[in-house]
Parts: C-alpha cells; sequence; structure tokens
C-alpha cells in the first residue's frame, strides 16, 4: 500500500465521517438512565455467570481460553483459570491440531492477559502459528479455503495487539498486510462479509453474507490495526481527582508513545475512509439483537465501540462510573432477559451454553475497555495472574439475592493499604506477606500498581526500591526488565543484588551474566551492558 495519505481518501474519510457522527450520535449517547458495569443489575448477572463457567468445560483451547478469559476480567481466583491456561500450554507445546484460527487467537488473548511471563515459551509457539498461518492476501481463514475469513481474523487480530501489550514483538508487516486485506474486502455499504472478496485497486467489491456480526468483527480489527500503525492519540489523563504525584505515574509507558512512531507501509488516509463508512453502516443499522449469532455479535460490538472509544479519545472513561450508551444499555437488557436459571446464555446452534455465557459476560464486563484501560494505566486493572484489588472491596451477590460488598484480607489488602501510604515498612510487610503465598497466584498487580511500584524504583529509601524491584518481579511482565536493569546501578549494595537475581529469575536465565554477591563497579558496568544487549536483542526498539 501507499504510505503516503492520498487527498482522495482524506476526501471520501472526511464525507463519512460527516456521516457516521451524525448517525453516532444516537449509537453512543446515554440516555435518562443507563447501567454501569457496576450496576446492581449488571453484577447480579456477572456472577450468576461466573457459577455457571466454573463448572464448564470445552474440548478446543479457544473454548478454554474465553472460559478464563471471562473470570479473570471479573477478577475471580479461581482453579478453572489455571485449568485453562496449563491446557492450553499443554497444546500449544504439542502443536495440537485443535489450533485453528478461533482458537491461536483466544489462546494469544487469554494468555497475554493472564500470565504473560509464565506462559512466554508458549505464547511465542502461538505467535509463530499465527503468522505462519496468514494467508497470502494477509487474512486468516480455514486451510482448504483460499479465501480470508472475518470472523477468524478478528480474533488473529485482538490477538496479536492483546501480545503486543503484554511485550510480545510482532512484525509490524504481519498487521500491515492484515489491514490491507481489511482494506479489499470492505462491502460498498461500509460493512463486511464473511469470505472475503478482494477488491482490485481498492475498488470496494460486494461481499456476499454482509452481516451485523461481521461488520462488528471487520470494522473492530480494522480500528485495531489503526492503534497497532500508530494512529491512535496521545490519552491525556486530565485530573481526575488524585494527587500529582500519582496522575505523573499513570501517563503512558514510553513504548506505548513510541507506537506513534510506527514505521509502517499501511495507507493511514484508507484507513480513516474505511472506518467512516463502517462506523456509517454501524450506525444506520444498529440493533442489539441480530437474526444471527447475538452474543457473539455483543461481544464483537464491545469490541469495536471500545477501540473507537480509544480513537476518539474516550478510554480515559471509567465504565463502572460513566452509564453506558444506548448499545451497552440495550445489551444489558437483552442479557437481563435471556439469562438461564444457571446462569448461561443459550442461543440455538450459536457455540455452546459455554462459549455463549462468556461472550454474554465480557460483553457485561467491557472487557476490551478494561483491557484498553490497563494498558494506558488507567483503572484498577486486572492482576496479571487472575486475582483483582479492588480500591476498597468487592460487590458479590448474597444468598438472599441482595449485592453487598465483600470486605478484601490478607496480603491483597495489605498490599492496597501500603500502596495507598507508602510507609516503607508497610511495603517491606506486605511484600513478604506476598512471599509467603508462592504458588498460589502470589505473583499478581493491578496495572495501576505496576506503575507506581516502577516509579518508586527511584525513591530515596533504599527499602521501597527493594520492596518495588520484588514485586515488579511477581508481575511475570517482561517490560519491567529495563527497569530491574537499571537498578544494578544502584548505589545500595542489597538493591543491585534483588535486581540481579529478579532478573534472573524473570528471564529464566538463572545463571545471568555472573555478577557476584560482592561486585565492583566494574562488573555491575558490564552486567548492565551485557543485559541491555540480550533485552534488546529480543526488542530491539527498547530506549534506555
Amino acid at each position: 500500500m501507499e504510505r503516503n495519505v492520498s487527498q482522495r481518501a482524506l476526501s471520501r474519510w472526511a464525507g463519512a465521517l460527516v456521516l457516521s457522527c451524525a448517525l453516532g450520535l444516537a449509537f453512543f449517547a446515554t440516555p435518562s438512565f443507563g447501567y454501569t458495569t457496576k450496576s446492581p443489575e449488571v453484577v447480579r448477572m456477572v456472577e450468576r455467570a461466573m457459577v455457571f463457567l466454573k463448572s464448564a468445560k470445552h474440548e478446543k483451547p479457544g473454548g478454554m481460553a474465553l472460559i478464563g478469559l471471562a473470570l479473570l476480567k471479573n477478577k475471580e481466583n479461581d482453579p478453572k483459570m489455571v485449568e485453562a491456561a496449563e491446557m492450553i500450554a499443554q497444546r500449544a507445546r504439542e502443536k495440537s491440531p485443535l489450533f485453528d484460527i478461533y482458537s491461536t487467537g483466544l489462546s494469544i488473548i487469554y494468555l497475554s492477559s493472564y500470565n504473560p511471563g509464565r506462559y512466554a515459551a508458549e505464547l511465542d509457539t502461538l505467535l509463530e502459528m499465527l503468522q505462519k498461518k496468514q494467508k497470502p492476501h494477509g487474512g486468516w481463514g480455514y486451510d482448504s479455503l483460499e479465501t480470508g475469513d472475518t470472523s477468524m481474523t478478528q480474533y488473529g487480530v485482538l490477538g496479536i495487539w492483546e501480545a503486543k501489550q503484554a511485550g510480545h514483538k510482532v512484525p509490524q508487516k504481519v498487521v500491515d498486510h492484515v489491514a490491507d486485506w481489511l482494506l479489499k474486502t470492505q462491502d460498498p455499504s461500509g460493512a463486511w462479509g464473511y469470505q472475503g472478496r478482494i477488491a482490485k485497486d481498492y475498488k470496494l467489491l460486494p461481499q456476499t453474507e454482509v452481516r451485523h456480526s461481521l461488520a462488528a468483527a471487520g470494522l473492530g480489527s480494522l480500528y485495531i490495526c489503526a492503534d497497532l500503525c500508530g494512529m491512535t492519540p496521545e490519552i491525556s489523563h486530565g485530573n481526575d481527582g488524585r494527587p500529582a504525584a500519582l496522575r505523573e505515574i499513570r501517563q503512558r509507558e514510553p513504548e506505548r508513545r513510541a507506537k506513534q512512531k510506527v514505521d509502517t507501509s499501511a495507507d493511514l488516509g484508507m484507513i480513516r475512509a474505511a472506518q467512516g463508512r463502517g462506523d456509517g453502516w454501524i450506525a444506520k443499522n444498529y440493533t442489539i439483537q441480530p437474526q444471527m449469532e447475538v452474543l457473539y455479535y455483543m461481544y464483537a460490538l464491545e469490541r469495536y465501540s471500545s477501540f473507537r472509544e480509544l480513537a476518539e479519545g474516550r478510554a480515559h472513561q471509567d465504565p463502572a462510573k460513566v452509564e453506558g450508551p444506548k448499545w451497552y444499555n440495550d445489551g444489558v437488557n437483552y442479557l437481563r432477559k435471556t439469562q438461564r436459571k444457571d446462569g448461561s446464555w443459550f442461543a440455538a446452534g450459536q457455540c455452546g451454553n459455554e462459549v455463549n455465557t462468556a461472550f454474554g459476560a465480557l460483553f457485561l464486563l467491557r472487557s476490551t475497555r478494561k483491557s484498553i484501560r490497563e494498558s494506558q494505566g488507567l483503572g484498577d486493572g486486572t492482576l496479571i495472574g487472575g486475582i483483582g484489588v479492588p480500591k476498597a472491596g468487592k460487590e458479590v451477590l448474597g444468598a438472599d439475592g441482595q449485592v453487598r460488598t465483600k470486605t478484601l484480607l490478607g496480603p491483597y489488602a495489605a498490599m492496597e493499604a501500603a500502596m495507598s501510604q507508602q510507609k516503607a515498612e508497610d511495603l517491606t510487610a506486605a511484600v513478604e506477606q506476598f512471599e509467603q503465598l508462592k504458588g498460589k497466584g502470589s505473583n499478581l498487580l493491578t496495572s495501576e500498581h505496576q506503575r507506581q511500584f516502577r516509579a518508586l524504583t527511584s525513591n530515596p529509601s533504599p527499602e521501597k526500591r527493594m520492596a518495588a524491584i520484588k514485586m515488579l518481579v511477581f508481575t511475570g511482565n517482561l517490560n519491567n526488565i529495563p527497569t530491574l536493569i537499571l537498578a544494578l546501578d544502584d548505589k545500595d549494595p542489597d538493591v543491585v543484588l534483588t535486581a540481579r537475581d529478579g532478573l534472573r529469575r524473570l528471564t529464566r536465565r538463572f545463571g545471568g551474566f555472573g555478577l557476584p554477591d560482592n561486585p565492583t563497579l566494574e562488573e555491575r558496568r558490564r552486567a548492565i551492558e551485557q543485559w541491555k544487549a540480550w533485552y534488546l536483542s529480543i526488542r530491539p526498539d527498547t530506549e534506555f
């Protein structure tokens, strides 16, 4: 594709944008009454769905990934989440034929969200499988067909996005290639069909089986590609009532800002024009209950809407506090009417109850919006291994049907209190409690706290610096490695050794680069350079 933005494409985009903005006012408008993700009705439905999912099973990795993801996004701590991760990891090590595109993409999404550090090797295997299965035209689809499948492609695209947020590298040409396919398979109406017919010279061709679920799938994928091509504007978090120091900590990560300088071959003007056409189709043809694939469609609709909100600078709005737009409120009302007594959702001939229930829960939880907010350092986040740390407690559904707040106890409450006060002795004690829970999911942190811990590695107190380094290691997040490398230059010898041991544990390079217990200044400098060179070999775009 041409890299320069063409005047014709910009003109088409401008016209489509006017139409989509006019129609989109109703689509995104908040009525006089709206739901949030914490509305009692929503909490009640989600809790009932969780009960069903905790006893659910699925024979395919993709189905287990969806079950695990729904539990993860609700900040559950359930063995089912470990079961899902281990089943996926084992199948990945075997390179099982069960990994069709659906299962490959969904498995990448789940492992990237659940614990990308622990399952780094398996994620690399799945990403390699996904890249090998990308067809010459850029889409993904059935092995037996030459065409790309819009339904499958959406999960490949989202998988790439989630993996990149977790620190895994995916060649930009993979993103550019699928973006090109999406541009060439858009219907003239602005929607997408099932098996994409490829247009020559980007002159749109009528597509087959155009319907709501595929329109949301194709358009959501294009918005994700736009973000991966660096088209998302810088987010201003604004004054959210927090102290200035915390607001600064919550700014975008350096690697996130660098996305604005992506070296892409994609024609950004054509992407904008296609987005405008797609937005117009969704607004003009909007319904929450299409004739086919209702639950599957609702999850795709939430994903598209979330990435559109990101592109339009509205990702800072917390869905737990801000009432939902019309499409969310309509979805809540539909799900209230259709949830079964066992907590599941049923749709004849559509994926099975387990998958449909996961789709319904992910819609109610605004799961994609959560992922986006975490990537931006907003919100209380989802723990990398699956346990949430709410601000004051968690709403639960009692036996009498009433929603109550459950008080947090143990190491998670201790860490929450320690982070609010940031006293050295409290942080040290909280870290010790986490260390005692090894093997029980203790290596988990919210994305918000992760950024605060990175900042604490520069604190004047060596006790705080050591506590922060230990917790960064617990996350299993490879993005923390540069912070640990720089900590090898700390003036306190105990901090240096804590960083050294943390690097070895996080990278599984247990010999490290030979830094001894009493290193000289020269030995430390040599180790820093060796660690930097190693990290740059797997993340060449890193800036120290």
